[in-house]
């Protein structure tokens, strides 16, 4: 299973100046805080495996008319009543024509019981490679901001996507095919029953909070996400934040980021989730 390296104390403490550097702007000093909460994070991360991906050849298109198809979707997710067996109904699946081609199911990494659920929107190429979402630069980039506010992105975090399989040539998900990986995502949310879920892009935030505003207006608002009859808890915080790709492409924009990271750095800690950055209390 492909696991990412711990961060180490040393790397921790100059994550957000490293995220700085990579669109070629002026490090800047983190400040006593900041620094103080990026050498936290510890050496040792204890993993609770997710389900092994497994690369399986094109498949052949076998997509159901979208009415059932849906209705399948529905069905299939609802009935689920762990991580594993959502991941199995995932597999069985042929309703969405996307799998046809995906080299494999892109479902979760981190830790399983991680506080802190991170949502991506689409896999990409190289999650779908590996089988785990935020590989690549986006990936890269998104370890290095979870690090600059304390967290440790495989210990602290189970990250996930609203799309498990790569759309051909990284096109755009069509309004179809997001609407048949949603009740996969949502009930992935009630599995995991998070205190804090983190909506990575306008997509994911637009998919889970049902509406068309975009992500610039989005990032501004906190959300209570609804976590179902089933979870461990009623609902969760939830915040929107710009994608990696996004950030890539527009790194003037990290400053706003920035100022996001800090505000749901200021809530969690508010609600106590448990970080092996700030308290060291969960998972050792």
């Amino acid at each position: 299973m492909h696991v990412r390296p711990s961060l180490t104390v040393e790397t921790a403490a100059q994550a957000l100046a490293q995220w700085w550097e990579l669109a070629g702007l002026e490090p800047f000093d983190l400040g006593p805080v900041q620094r103080a909460r990026a050498q936290a994070v510890q050496r040792q991360a204890v993993e609770t495996p997710v389900p092994e991906a497994k690369i399986t050849p094109a498949r052949v298109n076998t997509a159901k008319k979208p009415v059932d198809a849906l209705a399948e979707a529905q069905r299939l997710a609802q009935s689920c009543t762990s991580l594993d067996a959502l991941y199995k109904a995932l597999e069985s699946f042929d309703g969405c024509g996307l799998k046809a081609n995906a080299r494999t199911t892109v479902f979760a990494d981190g830790r399983a019981e991680a506080e802190i659920m991170v949502i991506g929107e689409t896999a990409g190429r190289e999650d779908d490679e590996i089988g785990k979402p935020f590989q690549g630069p986006e990936g890269d980039l998104l370890t290095k901001m979870l690090a600059s506010i304390g967290l440790d992105r495989q210990h602290d975090c189970y990250l996930t996507c609203l799309i498990p399989w790569r759309p051909p040539g990284n096109r755009n998900p069509t309004a179809e095919e997001v609407a048949l990986c949603r009740p996969f995502l949502v009930r992935h949310i009630e599995l995991a029953a998070p205190k804090a879920v983190l909506m990575v892009g306008g997509l994911t935030a637009q998919t889970l909070l049902s509406t068309s505003d975009g992500i610039m207006k989005l990032r501004n608002r906190s959300f209570d996400y609804g976590l179902g009859d089933n979870a461990k808890g009623s609902s969760a915080y939830a915040q929107c934040l710009f994608s990696p790709a996004y950030l890539l492409n527009r790194p003037r924009d990290k400053a706003l980021a920035w100022q996001d990271l800090l505000r749901f750095e200021q809530k969690i800690s508010a609600l106590g989730v448990a970080t092996r950055g700030r308290n060291g209390a969960k998972g050792t």
